[in-house]
């Protein structure tokens, strides 16, 4: 499942964009890359591993925060107590 994440008004220099995060793109492939669906965008900015249960369904954990690329990214991490668990249904 490869996903992207997007931004608009992206302007790019020395491989960093800036820009307005406008989601994350997922999209199914086969094994031999043939795209199975749309892309689905979602809200969620993801990072790490993408689970697959036994009805298709994909979950993954994440944490609640709202990501700016309004300007370059420091290295620095944004600090959170709690964890969520995402589902996307087929």
């Amino acid at each position: 499942m490869p996903r992207k994440n997007q931004l608009k008004n992206a302007q790019c220099k020395s491989g960093t964009c800036t820009g307005t995060f406008t989601g994350t793109h997922l999209r199914l492939i086969d094994w031999n890359g043939k795209f199975q669906t749309p892309d689905k965008v979602v809200s969620a900015r993801i990072t790490g591993d993408i689970a697959v249960q036994k009805d298709a369904t994909l979950t993954w954990v994440y944490v609640p925060v709202t990501p700016s690329y309004a300007k370059p990214l420091t290295g620095a991490s944004p600090m959170s107590t709690s964890l969520r668990i995402a589902r996307l249904t087929p």
